[in-house]
């Protein structure tokens, strides 16, 4: 009796533990969760004053950038010579892709073909990557761009394309998803332009083959200036 009693006992008081121990295990869970809840929403806070402190930055670029334009225009109504360095200042911020530019060009169209994402998709079909992006953009270049943006991101001479995870990053401000269409701008002479983008295998290179692509020429281009900002932290004039 006394040995039934015992096991009852043990067998109660093991429950017991159980129960405790479940009970605190289910507690140290919903704080987890809520812990990750509260880091969630700091890093959501942090990332939105990080877009407004970026937007308040480019709004105050922009003001000064007005202003120094202002004043530029004034000291170039003094003579030809100033005129002419006001010029060069300009064509300076359009290389650099400091300023909105306009002018004629071509646009390049690329879309995933259907059946790439279809029920007939085969895991061996590739898709567009850093290489393609800078295969055509390098094409362009060499027929003399004198502007191109992918996906309205202005390509500058600080613009790097890489991939990074499921996105193709133009600089460090431009993500494109591949998956996607994707449109490619470019100012200049438009045949010029054209014929470099229609020449045999440029349009087929690689992955390139798994999309759809259509040149269109036009006598307007409007390509938006760069969010990117430009450093020349190590570059220094030779006297």
């Amino acid at each position: 009796m006394k040995k039934i009693t015992s096991q009852i006992f043990v067998a109660v008081v093991c429950a017991f533990l159980g129960f405790l121990l479940a009970h605190q295990f289910k507690l140290l869970n919903e704080k987890n969760k809520e812990n990750k809840i509260v880091q969630n929403l700091d890093i959501i806070a942090e990332i939105e004053a990080l877009k407004k402190e970026k937007e308040e930055f480019l709004e105050s670029n922009n003001v000064l950038s007005e202003k120094l334009k202002q004043l530029e225009e004034t000291v170039a109504k003094d003579g030809a010579v100033e005129g002419e360095i006001k010029k060069q200042l300009d064509n300076t911020r359009m290389n650099l892709g400091l300023v909105d530019v306009k002018g004629p060009g071509v646009v390049i169209t690329i879309t995933p073909k259907t059946n790439i994402f279809g029920s007939n998709n085969s895991t061996t079909t590739r898709i567009i990557s850093e290489e393609e992006i800078a295969y055509i953009v390098n094409s362009l270049k060499f027929a003399k761009a004198e502007a191109i943006s992918v996906n309205d991101y202005r390509i500058t001479p600080q613009s790097g394309i890489r991939n990074s995870g499921n996105w193709i990053w133009i600089g460090s401000a431009g993500r494109i998803d591949p998956n996607d269409k994707i449109v490619i701008k470019a100012i200049g002479d438009k045949q010029a332009l054209k014929n470099a983008v229609t020449f045999v295998g440029v349009l087929e290179y690689q992955a390139l083959q798994n999309y759809n692509s259509e040149v269109k020429e036009s006598d307007e281009i409007i390509i938006n200036k760069t969010t990117q900002s430009l450093t020349s932290e190590f570059v220094k004039p030779i006297n």
